[in-house]
Formats: structure tokens, C-alpha cells, sequence
């Protein structure tokens, strides 16, 4: 027996410098520490021990296991039940067959326990498989007793009820899960600390035990030699035997005690180093953390998913904490098929009564307060686009629209706005953009309501009007701007193309007006240049011809490079200027108010005069009065002399 215990002592010795090895090493050990229990429990273990090395059958109506009476009652709500093996069944059979398990407090892990219990080894196959055709779990807030029964999910299915909180959390962490190792290889430090201590101390009683022990069994040897010794030491071999009885439960403990120890020694020596791997691999992967994909993912497939937000009697909540949120850096809402192809006939409905789509990137600190400028972008790719604020009604199944929702807008505000339709084939504009509503109001005010930024349309061809169901032009469009060009050039910035302005009354002034945007005066100092290279004014075609051209200026001006004309009717009455000359021509010329010629003047006519006073007189052929005669008088010959037109009048091109 003392060498036996000798063994057991080393025994211990062994697995104490082997508890920081690996699992597979402590696992050995632990096998080695079995087979010597094995050899000598039988004299010190206490309590029944039944073994059976093919099987043992319990059979009964009722089993009951535990620190029980014969009624089956706990003594004292005491006792422990383990069941361990390296495969555990627990099995109700029948079609009613069941399977109960209660308890204030159930947990499962898929761990190894290992043959002692003290592991929680996560192997490569750790999971747990839960099967049946319906799956309940439900929590409720109950006190004393649940008050509510497990709602079936009927014949087939899984339903999960809870009265506060549901999470599925699928997420992998640096910071929390680099903390959370960190505070676990603190308290493990501090337990294999206390440990260690522990396992010295009781190595150190259990080998002064083995020493007292093994010091009895020497003693009782030497009493026991032979016959006559054993007869003359019958008394000291009887309190040998009492020692022995009394000292067998105390070694047990202190054997059950020093092994469970010393595993769980190993088992935490185990997790510091598993930790520690863990921790390395993390540091690691930190830097790529943010930048790389975790791998965690959420799948949820059905034929339709219902997300409600409700309360147990059904009620929608509309409290401000009732929501559904979805929070991520990218979500993507798609009704494709697996090859990216539109599902036909499918579609997004949102109906509510408020919609936001907001990129506002929150700079506000823990007060509240800071910037929030927008971020991001909001793109509409689509085939037709309709925004439409009306209201409808249903007839007879059919949606019918009633009438534009009143007090109703559309409001676009940004920096730079862009309305394009570019055939990209072809490089080139293309489509339409049409604005048919009574009133049209595009600015770019400050916040003192001056007028800043400016507006571009860029388009081949753009129509803006205002006209009723039957085609006749309506309502008005007025433009107030500081500055205002209208202009058709190309890119040599060579004038193109055409601007027409049509209207029954049409008005290009410079004037300043009052606050009813009233005429008031002219603005000192404006300028109106018309200026072309062929000009029409009060003309545009013999049939259409001005009634009526008014020019009225303190000062008008009238100049022409080579010719300048005035023309009356066709050409009977005529002014012109041509080539350094004047000329006025009529059917009778008249002129009226004191009239000097200070040049020499020629008459190819007859001269009536009521008067004349000359201070020289030269008769050519003949002179003639009432009271003088001197010569014969021979009439002069009728002028022939005509102003011949420089210009002709044209009509103008027509607009197209």
C-alpha cells in the first residue's frame, strides 16, 4: 500500500507541472491520475459504487433520481444530479411522449466538460440542433407565476414572443470583445494566482497525509512479521486499524480535493491561454478591422416578411418610440432576380402620411449643437418619373383623381440646379422639358430677400407658356433682374438662329418704376441699343404696315454712312441725303417761317414772289413788270426734274 500511495503522490507531482501544457497533455494526465483512483479507491473511497461493464438497465413506471426520500421528496431542496458520458440521450417516446425541463435557472454550452467536469473546451463541432415541426420560445414579465401560456405557432413553424426585448445580434467586435478578454485575463490572473497558492498548500498536506500513512503501514508491517508477532502486537495492530479507519475518509477528501483543484488550475491556465491566442489575433486583425468585411451576416428568407409595430392587443403604435429602424452604412432595396433582372410586375409601395430622405451629416457635439451639413447624394433612375400631389377618389373599384390637393408644392433648394435630357449615342440634347402651371416663380434670394446665384437652362429647343384648354394664351410671366442677356451665337460667338418676341402689346423700355411696378420716370443715365444689319421698323410686309410710328426725344438723331432717306406714300414726297446733297422732293414743295439761302440757289421753274428785293438784278433773257418793260418776255420751260428713290422699301423676313 505504501508504494501504491508513493505512486499516487508522484502522480499528483506530474500533473501539477503539466497543468500549463495543452488540453490534449491535461487530458493524459487526468487518464493516468483515473487508473491509479482505480487501483486503491476501493479501499478508500467512501459511499456505493456500481459498476457494470456492459449495461446497467433502470426499469420502473416512476424514476425518480436524486437526494430523495422514499416518497421522492428532496430533502431540504438539496442535492446534485450529474449525468456524464461521452454521449447523453434523453429520450420520451410515443406519440405523446415528452420531454420537461424545470428550473429558476437552465443553461446549455456546447463545450467539452470534460471527465471530471471542470472544461469548457470549444471544439470544432461545438453546436447545439434543436428540430421539431413547431418550435416555441417565449418570455414574459411575470411574477410568482407566468400568467400567460406559450402561444402555439401552430402545426409547423417557430415563433419567438417576448414582453420587452428581442435582439438577434450578429456582430463581431475589436474594442468591446479587446476589453471584455482583457478584464476576463485579469480575473483569471487573479484566480490562478489564488490557485496556485491553494494547490502548493495542498500538496504540501497531502504529502505529509501520505507520509503519516505511509509511516502506519510501515508500523503495522513490523508487528505483523510472523505469527507470534502478530499474537504479541494483537492490541497496537487494533489501534493501527482504528488510525487507518479514521485517517481513510479524511485522505479521501483531501485526494478528491487536491485533483479538483489542481484541474481547475489547469482549466484556467487553459482559458489564459486561450484568451492570450485570442487577444493576439485580434490585435492583428484590428488595423483591417473598418476597412476589410467581418463576415457576419443576417439572413432572412420568405415569401412575405411582416414588420409591424404593435402592441399585444394588435394596436399600432404611434407613440415617438415606436419605429422601425434599419441602421447601416449601405442599404440596398431591391426587387431583381438572382441574374440582376427586374422581377416583372414588381414594384415599391411606401404609403405614409411624412417622408424624409435626408444625407444631413451630424457634426453636433454632447449638448446638442454644431453643424449639419448635407452629405451624399439622391439619384432617381427611372423610366418615367411623376411627382403629383392630387387627391383621388374610388368609383365602382376604379381610382379616379379628383382635383389638385389645395395649398399643395413642390419645392427644389440647391446650389446648382440641372435639368437635362442627353441622347448619349449620339452626343446631343434631346426630349422635351415642359412647365405648365399658373404660376411659375424660379429666384435666388439672400436672407435679406436680395437676389443672388444665377439660373441656366441650357437646351435646343425650350417653349415656356401659358395658354388655356383651347390653345389661347393666358396668365403672365414677368422676370426682374439686375442684369438679363438673351443671346443666339455660336461657340465663335457668331450670331445664329433667331429671338422673337410676339405679343398685342409689347413693351422694351428702360424706365424706373414705383411699388406697384407702375411707369415713373425714366432711368437716369439707361441706354436702349437696337442696332443690325438690315433693320425693319413698322414693317414687317406691305400688308402689314405700322399705322402709326412715333418717335418723340429731346434730341433724335437720324444717320446714314452713305444714304439717309424719308419717303411719303410711294416716293411722292421725299427727303434725302445722299452723297453730300439734299434733296426734297413733292408734288408741292412748301416752307413756311423766315427762309435763308446762303448759298447759290437755282430755279429750273417759274418763281412767284408777292415781293422781291434783290440788291443785284440780272435778267438773262428778259425782265418784265406792270410798270417796266424793257425786251420781250418769253416764258420759261416747265421743270422735268424729278428726285429719283435711292431706297426701296422691303419686307421684312418672317419669323420661323
Amino acid at each position: 500500500m505504501a508504494s501504491k500511495l508513493t505512486g499516487w503522490v508522484a502522480a499528483l507531482n506530474k500533473m501539477q507541472t503539466c497543468m500549463t501544457k495543452n488540453l490534449e497533455e491535461i487530458r493524459k494526465q487526468k487518464r493516468e491520475i483515473q487508473q491509479l483512483k482505480d487501483d486503491i479507491y476501493s479501499r478508500l473511497a467512501e459511499g456505493t459504487y456500481i459498476r457494470n461493464d456492459h449495461r446497467i438497465i433502470l426499469s420502473a413506471p416512476e424514476i425518480v433520481i436524486g437526494n430523495v426520500d422514499d416518497h421522492g421528496m428532496l430533502f431540504g431542496d438539496t442535492g446534485s444530479v450529474v449525468v456524464r458520458g461521452g454521449s447523453v440521450s434523453l429520450e420520451g417516446s410515443g406519440d405523446m411522449g415528452s420531454v420537461s425541463t424545470r428550473a429558476p435557472y437552465i443553461s446549455q454550452k456546447a463545450v467539452d466538460p470534460g471527465a471530471d467536469g471542470v472544461q469548457e473546451a470549444v471544439v470544432a463541432n461545438s453546436s447545439i440542433v434543436s428540430q421539431a415541426k413547431s418550435i416555441v420560445i417565449q418570455s414574459n414579465e411575470s411574477e410568482g407565476y407566468f400568467s400567460q401560456s406559450p402561444i402555439s405557432a401552430g402545426s409547423t413553424g417557430v415563433r419567438i414572443h417576448a414582453d420587452e426585448s428581442l435582439e438577434i445580434d450578429v456582430t463581431k467586435s475589436v474594442k468591446l470583445r479587446g476589453d471584455s478578454i482583457k478584464d476576463s485575463l485579469t480575473a483569471l490572473e487573479k484566480e490562478k494566482m489564488s490557485l496556485t497558492i491553494d494547490v502548493n498548500k495542498k500538496m504540501v498536506d497531502m504529502a505529509a497525509m501520505t507520509a503519516e500513512m505511509e509511516a502506519l503501514f510501515t508500523a503495522s508491517d513490523l508487528l505483523n512479521t510472523g505469527e507470534l508477532m502478530t499474537r504479541a502486537n494483537v492490541m497496537d495492530l487494533s489501534d493501527a486499524q482504528d488510525q487507518f479507519e479514521t485517517m481513510v475518509p479524511v485522505l479521501h477528501n483531501s485526494l478528491e480535493n487536491c485533483i479538483r483543484t489542481i484541474s481547475v488550475l489547469a482549466e484556467t491556465n487553459r482559458r489564459i491561454t486561450a484568451l492570450k491566442k485570442e487577444q493576439k489575433k485580434l490585435e492583428a486583425a484590428k488595423s483591417d478591422f473598418e476597412k476589410e468585411s467581418i463576415g457576419t451576416r443576417l439572413a432572412v428568407r420568405a415569401e412575405r416578411m411582416d414588420f409591424l409595430a404593435v402592441d399585444g392587443d394588435g394596436n399600432i403604435r404611434t407613440t415617438p418610440d415606436a419605429l422601425v429602424n434599419i441602421q447601416t452604412g449601405r442599404l440596398n432595396l431591391s426587387t431583381c432576380k438572382v441574374d440582376g433582372s427586374l422581377i416583372d410586375n414588381s414594384g415599391v409601395h411606401i404609403a405614409t402620411k411624412d417622408v424624409m430622405i435626408d444625407t444631413t451629416d451630424s457634426k453636433l457635439d454632447k449638448d446638442g449643437n454644431g453643424d449639419l451639413p448635407v452629405m451624399g447624394s439622391f439619384t432617381v433612375n427611372a423610366k418615367n418619373v411623376l411627382f403629383s400631389s392630387v387627391d383621388n377618389k374610388v368609383n365602382n373599384g376604379k381610382s379616379e383623381v379628383v382635383e389638385q390637393t389645395k395649398n399643395s408644392s413642390f419645392t427644389v433648394q440647391a446650389e446648382n440646379t440641372l435639368f437635362y435630357s442627353t441622347d448619349f449615342k449620339e452626343e446631343k440634347n434631346s426630349g422635351t422639358f415642359s412647365i405648365g402651371v399658373e404660376n411659375v416663380s424660379m429666384g435666388s434670394v439672400d436672407k435679406d430677400k436680395n437676389t443672388t446665384g444665377k439660373l441656366t437652362v441650357q437646351m435646343k429647343e425650350m417653349a415656356l407658356f401659358s395658354e388655356d384648354k383651347d390653345k389661347n394664351a393666358s396668365g403672365a410671366m414677368n422676370i426682374k433682374v439686375e442684369k438679363m442677356g438673351v443671346a443666339a451665337v455660336d461657340k465663335g460667338g457668331r450670331a445664329i438662329g433667331q429671338i422673337a418676341l410676339n405679343g398685342k402689346n409689347v413693351f422694351v423700355k428702360s424706365m424706373d418704376v414705383d411699388d406697384k411696378g407702375k411707369d415713373k420716370n425714366l432711368a437716369s443715365g439707361g441706354n436702349m441699343v437696337l442696332v443690325a444689319e438690315k433693320m425693319f421698323v413698322g414693317r414687317t410686309a406691305k400688308k402689314n404696315t405700322a399705322k402709326v410710328v412715333q418717335i418723340s426725344a429731346d434730341k433724335t438723331g437720324l444717320y446714314g454712312n452713305s444714304t439717309t432717306e424719308v419717303q411719303q406714300g410711294e416716293g411722292k414726297s421725299m427727303v434725302q441725303l445722299d452723297s453730300g446733297n439734299l434733296s426734297i422732293s413733292g408734288s408741292k414743295t412748301q416752307l413756311y417761317g423766315d427762309t435763308t439761302v446762303n448759298a447759290k440757289a437755282e430755279f429750273k421753274a417759274d418763281v412767284k414772289a408777292p415781293k422781291l428785293t434783290a440788291d443785284n438784278l440780272e435778267a438773262k433773257t428778259s425782265f418784265k413788270s406792270a410798270n417796266i418793260s424793257d425786251g420781250f418776255a418769253v416764258p420759261g420751260a416747265p421743270s422735268t426734274a424729278s428726285l429719283s428713290a435711292k431706297l426701296k422699301e422691303e419686307d421684312a423676313p418672317e419669323a420661323v
